[in-house]
């Protein structure tokens, strides 16, 4: 079993509310943070949220699934549909990072996006050029990254150099905060995001693959914070997804009690 196979088989037990499966294809000492949260650090706790998560999320599905791997890591992009607490469906795009030890899940982190994104046509447009787009190589998609890492964190940049590794087009897709389009504003939208008094944002796990890239960064690594879905076309970027811990941000994302359903004999 690869470690996609893992990841495949855990989601697909979440899907159908295997909570069994679900302790079980975590390792006992498994840490999972998510944006719901709090951090959790064995399988019989995970196995538990999975039971409040999977009741505030009714005929939760895992759709759209896309990976990015390397080594022992696993990155995987989705939308999850799902119903409210007055089981009116929803949406929700996700990334979770994985750390596959063994047979079992080491380390998982979930971000999120807010619910029922609705793109306006440039961000659709992006999205659809991104996804027709084969692939190209992991070393270009990497580039591509680091570049937009560098402009981000540092004062000064090659201005000129990473705009070539930058779509005409680029948009930032942040539910947050807010969009934005081409190279300067983007740059300009992720610098002023809000940071803690203390501590300096930093990359803690990336993963290239052909045409995506997962990008990790937190202040306090053992406090997961934000995730980097990013897109890339003929190794420029075109699109990047913005994902949080909404948690740490102070965004509760906790259900009303849910509506029981009820059966209405005739009369």
């Amino acid at each position: 079993m690869t470690n996609i196979d893992t990841v495949n088989a855990l989601l697909t037990a979440i899907n159908f509310d295997r909570f069994g499966e679900i302790e079980a294809l975590h390792n006992p000492d498994v840490t999972f943070a998510s944006f719901i949260g709090p951090i959790l650090h064995d399988s019989v706790t995970v196995a538990d949220w999975h039971t409040t998560f999977l009741r505030e999320y009714a005929d939760c599905n895992y759709a759209d699934l896309e990976y990015v791997d390397e080594g022992n890591r696993v990155g995987v992009r989705a939308t999850i549909e799902a119903k409210g607490y007055t089981w009116r469906p929803f949406t929700q795009r996700v990334i979770e990072s994985f750390v596959v030890e063994g047979r079992g899940v080491a380390t998982r982190y979930l971000y999120g996006m807010l619910r029922d994104l609705e793109l306006d046509k440039p961000a659709t447009k992006a999205m659809e050029d991104a996804a027709e787009y084969p692939g190209g190589s992991p070393a270009a998609t990497k580039k591509a990254v680091e570049a937009f890492l560098t402009a981000i964190q540092c004062g000064e940049f090659d201005h000129d150099a990473t705009a070539a590794l930058f779509d005409d087009k680029a948009i930032l897709i942040d539910m947050v905060y807010g969009n934005a389009t081409g190279m300067n504003n983007i740059v300009e939208a992720t610098r002023a995001l809000p940071a803690p008094l203390f501590g300096t944002p930093r990359v803690t796990n990336m993963l290239c693959g052909p045409k995506d890239a997962l990008v990790e960064v937190a202040i306090d690594p053992s406090r997961p914070r934000q995730a980097y879905w990013v897109r890339v076309v003929e190794g420029k970027i075109r699109v990047i997804e913005s994902y949080w811990m909404l948690r740490e941000l102070g965004i509760k994302l906790t259900e009303a009690e849910r509506h029981k359903r009820v059966i209405i004999p005739p009369i």
